[in-house]
């Protein structure tokens, strides 16, 4: 790993411990000549569906048949599909009879067997939908979980320990983690500027426990490299972790770090950086058209463009009062406050 400290690369907890190396397991694992390159289940519970998408590492020069065998708490549903020549990638719909929604009391997954000729992969994707309804009798935007609104009452999760900083000790650690959590009346996490553990997100989809997941940062100035680097890390991070039904919310960056320019009384969140992230909300829109996409978790008013319009603000307790009612006053439909 070459860890070297360079102002583009994203090093995210700045100040947290010299966190460097290796630090999520490594594994190998066989695969047939012609594989799967990932499998994508985006859940459609408004009609009884998962819409599947297969990719292959490249086009082949022949067809491929790909079978699917998805357990449910009934008989198991089988589906083939050809993922003709030429062409890198195929979509399909499969019917989810009577589905078992995924939810916080009840995380039901549905566990699936993939094989393209002698590639075989087992994955799981759970039926349920992010959304924003208004609540009931109000024009109040909620975000809803299968279409039923959420009062969410998430903590900030560092995810760094004292001897391993990004390495979790163990497996029951990461799954205590997660029972703690709900143990004290959260009903969600949000992982900060860290692509979480695979096996940590996996104990929130058994355990039901939401997620808001954090694109890591660069700390330089946002030039062509940071911007390559941190958008490399964005597409990878929604294609490994698509099918986590706990994930409800991408958020691609946090109180704006490594996005100012300039030093001192110059430094600036420039406007044509800020158009940047503006696309790139959309764009991440565009890679994940199943959850809620916020472009910046600011403590500078620096929204652009954004599903969530978060704030963070540290205030001793007198205080918070008087703030959140500021908030409620100037927060409305069309209000520039902390944009």
């Amino acid at each position: 790993a070459d860890d070297a400290r360079r102002e583009f690369t994203l090093y995210g907890k700045q100040g947290y411990g010299n966190a460097r190396g290796i630090w999520q397991t490594i594994y190998l694992e066989a695969r047939g000549e012609v594989y799967l390159d990932a499998l994508h289940f985006s859940p459609d519970i408004d009609n009884h569906q998962v819409k599947v998408t297969a990719y292959l590492p490249e086009s082949g020069d022949k067809d491929h048949s790909l079978s699917l065998t998805i357990n449910t708490p009934g008989e198991p549903i089988k589906h083939k599909a050809i993922i003709p020549a030429g062409q890198r990638k195929i979509k399909f719909d499969v019917d989810i009879p009577d589905p078992r929604l995924w939810n916080l009391e009840d995380p039901y997954l549905y566990e699936v067997k993939a094989e393209l000729e002698e590639d075989i992969v087992r994955t799981y994707f759970g039926m349920r939908k992010i959304s924003v309804v208004n609540l009931p009798g109000t024009d109040i935007p909620y975000i809803a979980l299968n279409d039923e609104p959420v009062y969410v009452q998430l903590a900030l999760d560092q995810s760094y320990h004292p001897d391993g900083f990004y390495t979790f000790p163990s497996d029951q650690f990461m799954k205590e983690e997660i029972l703690r959590s709900k143990s004290i009346g959260l009903n969600g996490i949000r992982t900060h500027i860290k692509v979480e553990v695979p096996r940590k997100l996996y104990w929130a989809d058994k355990l039901g426990l939401l997620i808001m997941a954090d694109v890591p940062n660069f700390w330089g100035e946002p030039d062509e490299k940071a911007r390559q680097e941190w958008e490399y890390a964005m597409r990878e991070m929604i294609a490994r972790d698509y099918n986590h039904p706990s994930i409800f919310s991408w958020v691609l960056f946090n109180e704006t770090w490594g996005l100012f320019s300039g030093k001192g009384k110059d430094r600036a969140y420039l406007p044509e950086t800020q158009q940047w992230v503006r696309e790139k909300f959309f764009q991440a829109k565009e890679l994940d058209q199943s959850r809620l996409i916020e472009d910046n978790s600011p403590c500078n008013y620096d929204h652009v463009e954004t599903d969530l319009n978060t704030w963070h603000a540290y205030l001793p307790g007198y205080r918070w009062s008087d703030f959140l009612d500021n908030v409620v006053d100037t927060t409305y439909a069309g209000s520039v406050w902390n944009f």
